[in-house]
């Protein structure tokens, strides 16, 4: 993942935060970054406003206008609301277009799906980072609440993954999530070759180390 943190030595701070790369794997280019706070304290309105603002400022001193991807702690789902964090969203500047928030699979399974049902009335885009053991089915109303279903891919594909009459867990999420018009990201890309044999398999984005490298 290309990182740009902002750490201090010690004890993290509330805006503490790093910003890893996703990139396109069919072309190499940029495609969005994922900001990652370091602190749960940065989940009070101010705060997570301050660093909505101070994260946009640093990836466009990088050079870097794709969007960015707020993801969301999975042990804070049920502490966190819509209306704070969209309201914080707006006062740091953020636009419907340019932010989504990447929500827990298992959580969303283990509460439901309240929280991404709130924020995308709101009118924001949610990303689903998705859990190996418990896949939500994409019914039509997944299908209109998320636009982006984030894996862990494993590091060696069958050929044949995703194709008509697969039955692999991994081959029908992928078949189901393209059927849904979603974009799929590989959380971890080892290198070019990693790269081009998930896009084949329908994988759309990929993050660190192969982002890194695209990046320098």
């Amino acid at each position: 993942m290309n990182v740009v943190s902002l750490r201090p030595r010690q004890t993290p701070e509330p805006l503490a935060f790093a910003i890893g790369a996703r990139v396109d794997l069919r072309v190499g280019a940029l495609a969005s970054g994922v900001v990652r706070p370091q602190s749960d304290e940065t989940f009070a309105f101010s705060k997570l406003a301050r660093l909505l603002r101070a994260a946009r400022m640093t990836w466009k001193e990088r050079g870097a206008y794709t969007g960015l991807t707020l993801a969301i702690p999975a042990h804070l789902h049920g502490s966190v609301d819509a209306e704070l964090l969209s309201e914080a969203a707006i006062e740091a500047g953020c636009v419907h277009t340019a932010l989504s928030f990447e929500l827990d699979e298992r959580e969303i399974v283990n509460r439901g799906p309240a929280l991404a049902e709130d924020l995308r009335a709101r009118g924001w885009a949610i990303a689903l980072r998705g859990d190996s053991e418990c896949p939500l089915p994409f019914s039509t109303r997944a299908r209109s609440l998320y636009s982006e279903l984030v894996l862990e891919a494993p590091g060696a594909l069958d050929p044949f993954i995703a194709i008509e009459g697969d039955r692999s867990p991994l081959g029908r999420r992928l078949i189901a999530a393209k059927a849904a018009d979603m974009v799929i990201t590989a959380e971890s890309v080892q290198n070019g070759a990693h790269a081009k044999m998930l896009a084949v398999a329908g994988f759309d984005r990929g993050g660190a180390p192969f982002a890194q490298t695209q990046l320098r």
